[in-house]
């Protein structure tokens, strides 16, 4: 039988950018899939003559390290950098596009508002991507400079983000969508419109404890409020490797 330092289950991009990067540190990987085709839910497949699919669009877009590091320019992968407007739909026509001056036309408050909730977001979207870049220390073993570096950085981010963001964004994560949004808006129709951005691809509701995490979390791997490329937006990690 074959010996492999590492089994991935599922050939989806997940899966695949785990493999590559441990093999790229010379480890020997070997990736199950039940599947014919492999990329899970990025895939592009035919289904006949002439007709092809993505399989889901999950309004995202791989980290720009990632795509950096693994050169998957080279290997064919273009992004798309067209800023995409988000649409909430009404039943009575007057649908909503995520921006002031549609805001307006419902709460002259809320459009007031909606520059400070984005600034806001915006600066907790990027101290939670730096996050996601820290490899955080194995403790109490081999900890060191070198271990510690990356949480220090992380640590001065979260520091110059300024005291009132950084206790916001602390407060944030545990809160529900609903609370988070109160704070900045009166009309339901823009809160249910922007905590349906923090309920995509789960299974709780905008009252679900933690949905201000995923709020800021799927707003950080959209690229904002106009759903813009997230990798033209965040730095580049240079710290982020496996181990």
């Amino acid at each position: 039988m074959s010996q492999y330092d590492t089994i991935i289950i599922g050939a989806g991009h997940n899966g695949l950018v785990a493999a590559a990067y441990l093999a790229k540190q010379g480890k020997k990987v070997l990736v199950l899939e039940r599947r014919a085709i492999v990329g899970g839910s990025v895939v592009t497949e035919s289904f006949g003559d002439d007709f092809k699919a993505d399989s889901i669009y999950a309004g995202g877009t791989l980290r720009p390290d990632i795509i950096k590091d693994l050169k998957l320019a080279s290997h064919g992968l273009t992004v798309d950098t067209v800023r995409k407007p988000f649409i909430s739909l009404q039943a009575d026509g007057n649908h909503l596009t995520l921006d002031a001056e549609s805001i307006k036309r419902i709460s002259e408050k809320d459009a007031a508002r909606f520059p400070e909730f984005v600034r806001f977001m915006d600066k907790a979207a990027s101290i939670l991507d730096t996050t996601y870049a820290t490899i955080m220390p194995r403790l109490p073993m081999n900890f060191g400079v070198r271990e510690g570096y990356g949480l220090l950085e992380w640590a001065l981010e979260l520091k110059l983000a300024g005291r009132k963001d950084m206790l916001n964004f602390i407060r944030a994560l545990p809160m529900t969508a609903q609370e988070l949004l109160d704070e900045y808006f009166e009309s339901d129709v823009v809160k249910a419109a922007i905590a349906s951005v923090g309920i995509h691809g789960f299974t709780l509701g905008p009252m679900g404890a933690g949905t201000g995490y995923t709020l800021i979390h799927n707003w950080m791997n959209r690229g904002g409020w106009r759903m813009s490329t997230w990798a033209k937006r965040v730095k580049s990690h240079k710290r982020l490797r496996m181990r």
